[in-house]
């Protein structure tokens, strides 16, 4: 599995004049390491700054002007989320900085469900014979099941499932206050047209990487 690159990741929240509750932005991804710096800050600006000018998000977006005041670092989420954490009680997070963080999670999650099935595509003859019950294994079939790597790929690709559709419900739904998810977009060459979603990532409800 390739190894993804470090990013740091920000929230230009669109109007500060609104309550905490009713903010929303953009997510922003910059590529390098070290969280939040001044550095990585600019770099965020000047992302959303040359998308706002080449008119790629709505010029509307910020009523009020777009400068350094409306950037917001998103620092990484805990492996999970629980909506009565007392760590989050005592030092509570934004609402649209939460809501960053539960996609960025969720889009990792989905990454690994996804790849993980890829993995775990040439065993889907093998898992089907022993669902039905309907045919023996050949002798190819059962050299590839004793393998390690067969036992490891399924108990890998139950465990991603299991644990995206837990976090999923334990999700406060904040995300939907992130109007554009710039993310993942140049980093993850996905080609929907190629793609066959199969049975275990439609039962995951639908979407830790090294570097975080």
């Amino acid at each position: 599995m390739p190894r993804r690159k470090s990013l740091t990741y920000f929230v230009a929240v669109n109007d500060l004049e609104q309550p905490p509750e009713e903010q929303e932005g953009l997510l922003i991804e910059v590529p390098q390491k070290g969280g939040d710096n001044p550095s990585n800050r600019e770099k965020a600006l000047d992302i959303v700054s040359t998308m706002w000018e080449k008119g790629e998000i709505d010029a509307n977006l910020f009523p009020n002007g777009l400068n350094a005041e409306n950037i917001f670092y998103v620092p990484p989420d805990s492996p999970r989320l629980h909506k009565s954490d007392a760590l989050n009680e005592s030092l509570p997070i934004p609402p649209i900085i939460q809501g960053a963080q539960e996609i960025i999670h969720l889009t990792k999650l989905q990454l690994e469900v996804q790849e993980t099935t890829e993995e775990a595509a040439p065993y889907v003859p093998i898992i089907e014979a022993v669902l039905s019950g309907n045919r023996p294994l050949n002798k190819s079939e059962r050299e590839i099941a004793r393998d390690k790597k067969y036992a490891k790929v399924i108990t890998k690709l139950g465990e991603i499932v299991a644990s995206e559709s837990d976090y999923r419900e334990n999700c406060t739904g904040n995300g939907k206050l992130i109007l554009n998810a710039i993310a993942w977009q140049s980093q993850q060459k996905v080609d929907s047209n190629s793609d066959s979603p199969t049975q275990a990532v439609d039962e995951s409800v639908s979407v830790d990487d090294r570097d975080f």
